[in-house]
């Protein structure tokens, strides 16, 4: 995004009158002499109790139709596979969306329905897979060290298709895919009358679907249903016994509702993390995994100047550990290059570079909520959101410490996990207005503590994010450059926690 349009971006919030209070607090408070800064509290159980934080806490979406993208997943994408594996040694790729619905098999011999339209000038919505795409995805996936959920085509109704492709798939990716996927947001689908589908109709033919798929591929695992904020559709699935791990969708809200802001963005979303909680607990009881294997900020493709900026980075990371305290096992942010994420919602663009400098180049060309932008011939970044998955990536693998925090009125959260002897704190202080002053009691003995930063020169910038004073260079290397010292007295540290920033604090 070229720099006068962010400063434009910052200009209308402040003249959005139904934004007053948070436009006050957004740019002019970054030029103004800091006020006192809130005394917060945090104090550590004294022992690591709370819920396994999965290895596989962090993970990325893409569209069926990003295996179009020349050398996108591929071996040969050196860049891109640093990119991953600097995220996470043992991330969760999902590939699906809204084109896997779409997506036809080359090899495929049987007749096909009539092509649906999209009506109105919009892009063709069916396009076909080949062989040689997924040779390339599994060699990608391999490299990476991640596991595969993949998505397999439920809308065109062909369970044989369904069979072969994901046959192909098993015998290239191996024991490296994780679980397929049958149908994109199902509760989404409708009859020809316009009624939409119900649980049972859904149920009925996903069956039919799983029962190739079984047939061609013995023992594959399912994932499911793959819904959008249909929590009831998710705790039916889980009582028919059929799939191997849950999944459902979250976005904040619609890229054009008029609420979509910052402010909003770093709101929080209490309902939700309750919706996850509740299916979390029938998850426990069938001991399945739950995973968010689409998520981001605003759906319809994210929003400029919010999806895109350190606000992102800060909901990211929050979003993630509160998610995974509530039992989720994982959360798959979506993204990508951004001709399939338009075409996934039927808009014709054509992805032009951006004017500037390489990053402002690569906007471009990228997905507006997508955590790293680029493509495999023009390069990569990291977007702020990578960032904040970066920084909750720091927690896979430990157990939660449960906490209390006494925030006084400040827009924080904190979350707590034991690794080992070792603490892990994060700190997200989402309020425009107040620094603060943190004590936090550990809970146990420390000889010392260090501190990693999440920050950026504003809540909206775009390309000033850094973690721990570094950024991740374009060919995904990334490493801790400023690292504090904090003075530890016994148990207690004291952190301060500027506005709109997060704190990594590590204690042992």
């Amino acid at each position: 995004m070229k720099r006068e349009i962010i400063d434009m971006h910052r200009r209308r919030l402040i003249a959005n009158a139904g934004m007053l209070a948070a436009a006050t607090a957004l740019a002019p408070v970054w030029l103004r002499a800091a006020d006192a800064p809130a005394q917060v509290e945090l104090t550590l159980a004294s022992a690591a109790q709370g819920r396994e934080i999965s290895p596989h806490l962090i993970g990325l979406s893409y569209e069926t139709r990003h295996l179009l993208d020349a050398g996108l997943f591929s071996a040969r994408n050196a860049d891109l596979i640093a990119y991953f594996r600097a995220l996470s040694p043992r991330g969760i790729l999902r590939i699906g969306g809204n084109t896997s619905d779409f997506a036809v098999w080359s090899e495929y011999r049987g007749e096909l329905p009539a092509e649906e339209s999209a009506g109105g000038g919009k892009p063709k919505r069916r396009f076909t897979i080949t062989p040689a795409q997924i040779e390339d995805l599994a060699d990608f996936v391999r490299a990476t060290g991640w596991r595969l959920i993949f998505g397999a085509n439920l809308k065109i109704d062909r369970p044989n298709m369904a069979a072969q492709l994901v046959s192909e798939v098993h015998r290239r990716v191996g024991d490296a895919l994780l679980a397929v996927q049958i149908g994109n947001e199902p509760a989404f689908f409708k009859h020809a009358d316009g009624k939409r589908y119900t649980f049972a109709e859904y149920l009925a033919q996903w069956r039919r679907h799983a029962q190739a798929i079984r047939k061609a591929v013995p023992g594959v695992a399912f994932a499911g249903p793959d819904v959008a904020l249909d929590t009831g559709w998710v705790l039916q699935m889980a009582e028919t016994g059929d799939v191997a791990a849950l999944t459902e969708h979250y976005y904040r809200g619609g890229a054009e509702d008029a609420t979509t802001s910052i402010a909003d963005l770093l709101s929080g979303d209490a309902k939700f993390l309750g919706e996850v909680a509740r299916i979390a607990a029938v998850a426990d009881r069938r001991k399945l995994p739950f995973y968010l294997s689409e998520a981001n900020s605003y759906y319809n493709g994210g929003k400029l100047g919010v999806s895109n900026t350190l606000a992102s980075a800060l909901w990211g990371g929050d979003f993630t550990l509160a998610c995974a305290q509530a039992g989720a096992s994982g959360v798959q942010f979506h993204g990508g290059p951004l001709g399939a994420l338009e075409i996934s919602l039927d808009r014709v663009r054509n992805p032009t570079p951006g004017e500037g400098d390489y990053k402002q180049r690569l906007d471009g060309i990228s997905g507006r909520y997508t955590a790293i932008a680029g493509d495999a011939g023009a390069g990569f970044y990291a977007r702020p959101l990578y960032y904040g998955m970066l920084l909750a990536q720091q927690f896979a693998g430990a157990r939660f410490v449960e906490t209390t925090l006494v925030a006084k009125g400040a827009n924080l959260s904190a979350y707590a996990a034991g690794q080992g002897t070792r603490r892990v704190i994060a700190v997200f202080n989402k309020d425009f207005a107040r620094d603060v002053q943190l004590r936090i009691a550990l809970g146990v003995a420390a000889k010392s503590a260090q501190v990693w930063r999440l920050s950026a020169p504003a809540i909206d910038n775009v390309h000033d994010v850094t973690l721990a004073g570094a950024e991740v260079d374009a060919h995904g290397a990334w490493a801790s450059k400023q690292v504090e010292r904090l003075t530890v007295a016994g148990a207690i540290v004291n952190l301060r926690v500027p506005r709109g920033s997060a704190a990594l604090v590590f204690a042992e």
